[in-house]
């Protein structure tokens, strides 16, 4: 409840701001107005978290408009009160004035304009550029018996876990069911009633052991029992599917949001460099 207050206060704090649009007015305090163009233009940007939360009651809308009435009426008792003049609330503001208008700034006279500008084009040629950055990577899909054992277990407890996984993987070479094994044997709560099926998977998903004897094995082949953190797997890969280039058409958005990012953070560099050049910055680390 508390995380969703916070971030009740977040979003409300934004509509506090904003809310100038002539509209269909949902509250007023004083001089500030909430408009009904504004609170739906609020929530369109707010976080994904926020969305989520309010898709599933809606009923909360009428919470954020509460508080967006409660922070209306602190900050009017606020300035009753002279605190504008408070040196350590007009650092505030000034701050807060500051990151709305770099926010802004950055959005308007950087951002916006290489979006404009990008063409099919210059997508086509950084994605042939760049196409290892968005092939299909390698997939295994796999099924494990996990034999628990602490990392802090005595040398006893780890042997005869490793005994334990042995027999199982003997019973495994011998033609048992690896399924039927794995509900039965398995510590591992999360796949045990799947029989130990994991899933495809791709390299950097799973622990550093588990992903190396997962991708070193063949189809059909049962690993050694291998060592984590969590004791004693015993792996049985299931299918593989190898790496694979993906056409433009099929990743031409990913293309786009990853070409934009790089000139985005260029047109930024550029934009601080000539900011820099003219609004003479110093910085005194040696203050620090």
């Amino acid at each position: 409840m508390r995380f969703l207050f916070s971030m009740v206060l977040a979003l409300i704090i934004g509509l506090a701001a904003t809310a100038q649009a002539k509209d269909e007015i949902l509250a007023e305090v004083g001089p500030y107005k909430l408009t009904k163009k504004e609170f739906e233009a609020q929530l369109e940007t707010a976080p994904h978290q926020i969305k989520m939360i309010l898709a599933h009651q809606p009923e909360l809308k009428k919470v954020l408009v509460e508080r967006w009435a409660e922070i209306s009426m602190l900050a009017l008792g606020a300035k009753e009160a002279g605190l504008e003049k408070d040196p350590a609330v007009k650092r505030q503001i000034e701050e807060a004035t500051k990151q709305i208008l770099a926010q802004a700034y950055l959005e308007k006279e950087v951002l916006a304009k290489i979006k404009q500008q990008v063409t099919e084009e210059e997508l086509k040629k950084y994605y042939e550029k760049n196409k290892a950055k968005f092939q299909e990577p390698e997939k295994v899909r796999a099924r494990h018996i996990l034999i628990e054992v602490s990392q802090n277990a005595s040398k006893e407890e780890v042997q005869k876990a490793l005994e334990k996984a042995k027999k199982i993987r003997e019973r495994l070479l011998k033609g048992e069911d690896f399924a039927k094994l794995a509900k039965k044997y398995s510590d591992d709560p999360g796949t045990k009633d799947k029989g130990g099926d994991l899933g495809f998977f791709t390299r950097g998903q799973m622990i550093k052991e588990f992903e190396e004897a997962a991708f070193s094995l063949k189809p059909g082949e049962i690993s050694e029992p291998v060592r984590s953190p969590f004791g004693f797997h015993i792996i049985k890969v299931e299918e593989k599917k190898m790496s694979k280039e993906k056409p433009f058409e099929e990743v031409k958005e990913k293309v786009k949001e990853e070409y934009l990012n790089q000139k985005q953070k260029e047109a930024l560099e550029r934009a601080l460099k000539e900011l820099k050049a003219k609004y003479k910055v110093k910085i005194y680390t040696d203050k620090l």
